[in-house]
């Protein structure tokens, strides 16, 4: 199996690979910094309310999507039982990584604090993402320096399918939308985490409901369900500002450029954490333009890809199905949970997914 440098040698390339993430390029080395913007940020509020589930509905025939247009969540059932880490089953994508590469590869949205940063003090990867990644890879390798076995690489969010199908990645843990569409070019686990749509504005801006913002400028970034859904409110509509990462979205807010930005709720609390002069605004700010039938859930899923071994697909699928099984029942996710979201969320009670997999 192939070996990776140890931590103290990647150093070096890791610098000159943030310089290159910074001009664009992407990145594959392992233990690599990531771009200056996914730095570890203050938490700040950011309100959220709990998605009320939606009555189940007829599939269309391709099995992707149901008739109501939500999209048919995993029906992978979580391998079981799952194998001890470090002895793969024979054959099996789990074996390969494991044995023939030595290493996962993972893509992960680099801009989307608190679900991916870098701690430049550790010059460590940290953030929800990122432990849901970690846990996949201890679950093949073993639970030792889980980053000997794991290579991040950054990517935008209009870059995610492309690199699947390019073969660049194992799976994107990446913020990533279960989609009708996206389910007919990638294969998605069950849901890790149930994100919403939420409005971010200037606190002294005196918007309270997207209405507010008809005519005027507001960004999304480019590829985002954010982006397609705001394309879909009725008219009087926003203008559409598209952007290549979330954070260039502040940047451009704080410059006067655009009135608000659309997004997960996870981003937003991530980019109101760096500017403690803007809100982000609950469902009600959607309430009227979404009550002819659009929906607010964002529930994310960890993206693989169709190789067309459909066997080698299905099972790990399943594999990384049961990964989630384990760390939903053992209290890992509870723990990521309050540890990088429920801070800025701040969000009471128990977390949406605690029961995901109890029954």
């Amino acid at each position: 199996p192939a070996r990776l440098r140890r931590p103290g040698r990647l150093v070096a390339a890791g610098l000159a690979c943030c310089l290159a993430l910074l001009g664009g390029a992407g990145c594959s080395t392992a233990r690599s910094p990531l771009p200056l913007e996914a730095g570890p940020l203050p938490r700040s509020p950011a309100p959220q309310a709990e998605p009320t589930p939606a009555p189940a509905g007829a599939v269309n025939p391709d099995g992707t999507c149901r008739q109501d247009g939500r999209p048919v969540r995993s029906t992978q059932p979580p391998l079981d039982p799952m194998p001890a880490p470090g002895r793969m089953p024979a054959g099996s994508r789990m074996r390969m990584i494991a044995h023939d590469r030595g290493y996962l590869r993972v893509g992960i949205v680099t801009d989307a604090p608190p679900a991916g940063l870098m701690n430049w003090r550790t010059l460590r990867l940290e953030g929800f993402d990122v432990g849901i990644a970690r846990a996949v890879a201890a679950a093949i390798f073993g639970p030792g320096d889980v980053d000997d076995h794991i290579q991040f690489r950054a990517v935008t969010t209009s870059e995610r399918e492309d690199l699947l199908r390019s073969n660049m990645v194992d799976m994107l843990v990446a913020t990533m939308t279960i989609t009708c569409e996206r389910k007919r070019q990638v294969r998605f686990s069950s849901v890790y985490y149930e994100s919403t749509l939420r409005l971010l504005v200037r606190q002294e801006a005196g918007f309270t409901a997207i209405a507010d913002l008809a005519g005027r400028p507001v960004c999304t970034s480019a590829g985002s369900t954010a982006s397609e859904k705001l394309a879909q409110l009725p008219a009087p509509t926003p203008r559409p500002v598209t952007r290549s990462r979330i954070a260039d979205c502040l940047v451009a807010l704080q410059h006067g450029d655009v009135d608000g930005i659309v997004g997960d709720d996870v981003l937003l609390a991530g980019l109101a954490a760096q500017d403690p002069y803007t809100t982000v605004l609950g469902p009600q700010a959607f309430g009227a333009a979404f009550a002819a039938g659009g929906r607010l859930d964002e529930p994310y899923g960890i993206a693989m890809p169709i190789t067309g071994d459909t066997a080698g697909d299905d099972g790990f699928v399943a594999f990384v199905n049961g990964v989630l099984r384990q760390i939903m029942l053992d209290g890992t996710w509870s723990r990521l949970y309050d540890e990088w979201l429920r801070p800025g969320l701040r969000v009471l009670g128990r977390p949406p997914l605690a029961d995901a997999f109890t029954s």
